[in-house]
């Protein structure tokens, strides 16, 4: 069971959460798992068209989530705390500058629904060379 190691609030009103997912390895050695999660609420704000929106809705969710996992494996129960930190440090100075940006959600969302689109662009085109 995921427990929330620690949560932030941004400056466009994001909230972004770390949840521990360690676990034992070997011996007295761990993967240490950090899963770092973000909602990103559909804003009409956010799309020139209505149909943009309800497009999102449909193929994206509402609201949009952004997981990512980031890991060490072969962590000595010792180091587990300075490890985790690590980690979350790294998607601090790496990725949270992004996240807070106040084009951010927007950006997410319309790259999200790009990926959704291509997914079912490919998927519509195996179907029909399966079905030729």
């Amino acid at each position: 069971m995921a427990s929330l190691i620690r949560e932030m609030t941004l400056e466009n009103s994001l909230v972004v959460r770390f949840f521990d997912h360690t676990r034992l390895y070997y011996g007295d050695f761990y993967l240490v798992k950090v899963e770092i999660v973000c909602v990103v609420p559909l804003c009409p704000d956010y799309f020139d068209e209505h149909v943009e929106i309800e497009e999102v809705r449909r193929l994206v969710g509402d609201p949009a989530m952004y997981r990512r996992t980031v890991e060490q494996m072969g962590v000595p129960s010792t180091a587990i705390a300075t490890v985790t930190e690590q980690l979350i440090g790294n998607f601090i100075s790496h990725s949270l500058p992004y996240f807070s940006a106040s084009d951010f959600p927007r950006k997410f969302l319309m790259t999200e629904l790009a990926r959704a689109r291509n997914k079912r662009n490919l998927s519509a085109r195996i179907t029909a060379y399966h079905h030729d």
